[in-house]
């Protein structure tokens, strides 16, 4: 998140043609921070080679994944690597799997999502889905996440912190209003909206209707 907001403020101060020097070292600062995480921070295993959650600079690694962005999951979102990057793939699909220490599995409710150690075992947070959602390449899967936030609020109609796996609407749920939740689920929805396709508008819409123009909404 460092490295890709550094390279924008770079971009930013070229166009004005001001702070040239500043421009220049946050430009290096950003390269330097992704050349770092590339080297250092992307691990060979069974499932490919993976996104390391920390690293500790003496060889340590830690891998799992927290439903909070900045996270793994939102690499794409955050605009470090686009969501076809074949690590950030292998990546994803390692965190949604048991190789995640914080990806909890419900047979009672069948649910599976990401939750946090600040929040307890076997609670999941259905912002992990709203991220997974905006990362997501396959039209079916965002099919599936959508129902799973549309039928996880408690009858509700809010996207609440967090709640246990094993609830099959989400009753037990943590914070009523979850205002980053709330928000960012109406950010990924309005970008879902404005693509035309099937991983757009046609999901939203129907097949075949046409993606919505931003500017209209603003008339």
């Amino acid at each position: 998140m460092l490295s890709v907001n550094l390279e924008r403020l770079s971009e930013i101060l070229n166009q004005t043609d001001n702070l040239p020097t500043i421009a220049a070292q946050a430009q290096n600062m950003s390269q330097t921070i992704r050349s770092a995480i590339l080297q250092h921070a992307v691990v060979n295993s069974t499932d490919g080679q993976l996104y390391a959650y920390e690293i500790d600079g003496f060889g340590g690694i830690n891998f799992m994944d927290d439903p909070n962005v900045p996270s793994l999951m939102s690499l794409p979102y955050l605009g470090f690597v686009n969501n076809t990057d074949p690590i950030y793939t292998d990546t994803r699909q390692a965190i949604l799997s048991s190789r995640n220490p914080y990806w909890f599995h419900s047979l009672s409710s069948n649910h599976s999502g990401i939750g946090g150690p600040h929040r307890g075992l076997n609670r999941i947070w259905p912002m992990n889905w709203i991220v997974q959602l905006s990362t997501s390449t396959s039209a079916d899967e965002r099919v599936y996440l959508l129902d799973l936030l549309k039928t996880t609020t408690a009858a509700k109609g809010l996207i609440h912190e967090n709640f246990d796996v094993s609830q099959t609407n989400g009753t037990g749920f943590g914070r009523l209003w979850f205002a980053w939740g709330n928000s960012l689920f109406g950010e990924v929805l309005l970008d879902m909206a404005t693509q035309e396709g099937e991983l757009g508008a046609d999901i939203l819409f129907g097949v075949g209707q046409p993606a919505v123009n931003i500017a209209d909404l603003f008339d």
